[in-house]
């Protein structure tokens, strides 16, 4: 192998000094840096996969409420129920099942929902949550303005 003597140049300024350097190697904006560093998708669907496999796995079995569960929803639902009536539309957090598509009856997955309660319908049992419709024998839990 060659030997390289670097001696001539060794203590030579750093060229980003020189102004001829800068104006022939502009440099370059931090958006267009950024963009060389952002990921990129090597699998095209891959992500999509992972997705999908992920709430395959992640399907449960719908449970029964226990006696105090159950107690604990229906004062909620009882304050929430009074709240409307009164006109107010409260803030409501709702975990509730949702029957998974390609799943056999009662398995899927519980998702939780926050918003302001709209309405509860007394005819198809409805809660009206954030531009949800929820079926009121799904819910598991239901906070009303952060109270259990």
């Amino acid at each position: 192998m060659p030997s390289f003597d670097y001696s001539d140049i060794i203590d030579l300024p750093y060229p980003h000094d020189d102004w001829n350097f800068l104006m022939k190697h502009p440099r370059m904006a931090t958006v267009a840096r950024a963009k060389i560093f952002s990921p990129f998708a090597a699998l095209r669907g891959h992500t999509d996969a992972i997705d999908d496999t992920a709430k395959r796995n992640l399907n449960v079995n719908r449970d029964d409420l226990l006696e105090d569960g159950m107690s604990e929803l229906e004062d909620s639902f009882a304050l929430l129920v009074s709240a409307l009536d009164a006109g107010e539309h409260p803030e409501v957090r709702v975990t509730f099942f949702v029957q998974g598509a390609e799943s056999s009856e009662g398995v899927g997955t519980y998702e939780t929902v926050v918003g302001v309660a709209k309405k509860v319908d007394s005819v198809t049992h409805v809660l009206f949550v954030a531009g949800r419709q929820i079926p009121l024998q799904d819910i598991r839990k239901l906070d009303v303005n952060g109270q259990d």
